[in-house]
């Protein structure tokens, strides 16, 4: 049996979440369609998307709360690609200043969907 090694290069925690947005390539200004969250931590978000993004593009990226509506935006830039299907991409964004506080958003979200 191997021993396979496995650090975490991360310096922030990741938290799986599911969070409706908007999503703008500022390269192109066109909106990103079928964009979803996967993934978010305090430098990061993941995102799911029908198209391939190009390492290095910048997103205007904003969170549509579902509890009051709120829209969170933060600018960021595409660091990796990773294609899941066909036409599925899982991408991961590093975001800029200023950085987001996540556990207040996950809780957010377990709270709304607990009333739902």
């Amino acid at each position: 049996m191997s021993s396979i090694s496995f650090e975490e290069k991360r310096s922030f925690p990741r938290f799986p979440i599911k969070i409706p947005l908007v999503c703008l390539d500022e390269n192109s200004n066109k909106d990103l369609e079928a964009a979803e969250v996967f993934d978010i931590s305090a430098q990061g978000i993941g995102i799911i998307t029908n198209e391939e993004l190009s390492l290095g593009v910048r997103l205007n990226i904003t969170l549509k709360m579902p509890d009051n509506g709120e829209q969170v935006s933060r600018k960021g830039k595409v660091i990796w690609i990773r294609k899941i299907q066909p036409v599925k991409y899982r991408t991961g964004v590093k975001l800029e200043e200023p950085k987001i506080k996540p556990i207040p958003l996950v809780l957010r979200i377990i709270n709304f969907q607990r009333k739902y």
